[in-house]
């Protein structure tokens, strides 16, 4: 008995150290340790752990056949755009106190042309060699276009390019959406209905560059909107006319965002999460990037093509963006870090964004479902190896153009709105939402004085919107970034408010 008990502790202990020991033994790690390594590349960047897998290891492999050399790819995954941002703030502060050129980081890989955009205008990004060597990719009638749907492909002053192409869209669940008998979203303004109350999943613009995106863009196809119909009044200008329409449509663009985040039984500070919960069933639908939305549905293929998960692009609501690549200042492999720009840029770095694993160029392990920026690259021959060969972004004429004239310089006040109006205030927000359609009639109507009130966005107006961006510039000195704190919880309490006197209106039927 003694040695049956002892037996069988022995393969319980064994049991234990094979789940403790296994993952280790089993893990693929990089081809040799850091230290054996001819050279090194660090790169900060958001892209998850199969696009860095998939370029990690076709970079190695070029530079290893090229050069003779071995690299190691030294990954750094802070977090999202706005955590990327914070550091790199940090980090070359510091390094100008110092009188230091760079920040120990070589490449920033991925984010958005926002974080770009805001890196360069601080100094912070070196010339990209390649639009010199490499000058045919850049041709105005075959090339990567400088401006594309009103977004740039790359920065005019080339310390920034676009690698790969981005949309914003919708994902659903096709199960989910039958339990709840609707019909699969079209629009932005689908997510806006009551029907999807509790349903959707969103990430907290502030954290989330790409959803900061797709509400800009639901907020500029309202602009547009408004544009298109609007007419003049008696004795209005045209400089008049135009400047209500912008103003009418970004108040229906935040009205819209209200009822989505009404809606939305989260907000989450990883856009990554919204196609996994979708996916999962946790929510119905969500806002997310094109790159994530095809991901996950690749993922949950049946062996008859079908899948659970959907993304869809929203009709007229979303231009075609860039995500792109840079080389940090002071970079210390300066000479690698601009290889891997090229190489991210030739037909082969490009090829992996949407070609079939295991074709030629193609990617080793998983399809990233992305687009290559390189319009030469959509010939008939390539596209056969394409996993979205249907897909042809460069083909007929946009049906959305994106103005940056119009929301681009709101852009930061636009995320700190919505946060105060949806996210700081979301239990007022969704009990007001469901008092409201609670208290419907038989068509689905609101009590009328009720959704007035609730609907009421004034304190970030077209032109409030600009005052709370000068505000936010100012945020140089401890004192003052207390000061804008304040201004934000008040502006909270006041919606707070409104959204409780909405749920009031709302019981009475008013």
């Amino acid at each position: 008995m003694i040695k049956k008990f002892a037996r069988n502790e022995v393969y319980v202990l064994l049991a234990l150290f094979f789940v403790a020991v296994a993952p280790l033994l089993l893990q693929k790690g990089e081809p040799f340790d850091a230290d054996e390594a001819d050279t090194r590349l660090i790169i900060m960047t958001p892209h998850n752990e199969t696009i860095r897998r998939e370029f990690g290891e076709a970079f190695a492999a070029h530079w290893k056949e090229k050069t003779g050399e071995t690299v190691y790819m030294d990954w750094r995954t802070p977090g999202g755009t706005s955590e990327i941002r914070l550091i790199l703030d940090g980090d070359f502060s510091r390094a100008d106190e110092r009188g230091d050129e760079g920040i120990g980081i070589d490449v920033l890989f991925g984010g958005g042309d926002y974080l770009f955009k805001k890196m360069a205008s601080k100094g912070r990004l070196q010339k990209l060699d390649v639009f010199e060597s490499r000058k045919e990719w850049f041709d105005e009638e075959k090339g990567i276009k400088q401006n594309f749907t009103g977004e740039d492909c790359y920065g005019k002053d080339h310390l920034w390019v676009g690698v790969c192409l981005s949309r914003f869209g919708i994902c659903y669940n096709v199960d989910g959406l039958a339990r709840l008998g609707l019909e699969a979203p079209k629009s932005w303004d689908d997510l806006g209905d009551p029907k999807y109350f509790g349903h959707v999943a969103l990430a907290d613009p502030t954290k989330s560059g790409s959803v900061a995106k797709a509400f800009e863009m639901l907020i500029q196809q309202k602009i547009h909107d408004e544009l298109q119909t609007i007419e003049r009044e008696p004795g209005e200008s045209h400089a008049h006319m135009i400047d209500r329409a912008k103003s009418q449509g970004w108040t229906k663009g935040f009205q819209l965002i209200q009822k989505i985040s009404a809606n939305a039984r989260y907000f989450t500070d990883s856009a990554s999460k919204i196609p996994h919960d979708v996916a999962q069933g946790d929510a119905v639908a969500g806002m997310c990037v094109d790159f994530y939305g095809r991901t996950y549905n690749e993922k949950l293929k049946k062996s008859d093509g079908s899948s659970r998960l959907q993304w869809v692009t929203p009709s007229g609501g979303t231009s075609t963006s860039v995500d792109p690549v840079a080389v940090l200042r002071g970079a210390k492999n300066d000479k690698l870090a601009q290889a891997f720009v090229e190489f991210l840029l030739s037909d082969h770095g490009q090829l992996i964004w949407n070609n079939k694993p295991g074709s030629p160029n193609g990617p080793k392990h998983h399809a990233l479902r992305r687009l290559p920026v390189r319009p030469d690259l959509y010939t008939e021959d390539r596209l056969a190896y394409f996993t979205d060969p249907e897909i042809l972004p460069y083909k007929g004429k946009p049906d959305f153009i994106y103005k940056p004239e119009l929301t681009g310089t709101l852009f930061n006040a636009m995320r700190h709105a919505i946060k105060v109006m949806c996210i700081d205030t979301h239990d007022e927000l969704t009990d007001a939402w469901q008092t409201l359609i609670e208290h419907s009639d038989e068509d689905g109507v609101m009590p009328p004085l009720a959704l007035e009130n609730f609907n009421e966005v004034r304190l970030f107006s077209y032109k409030k919107t600009y005052e709370l961006k000068r505000l936010l510039n100012k945020k140089s000195t401890k004192k003052e970034s207390l000061r804008v704190l304040d201004k934000l919880n008040r502006l909270a309490a006041i919606f707070r408010r409104s959204y409780a006197d909405s749920q009031k209106l709302a019981r009475q039927n008013r």
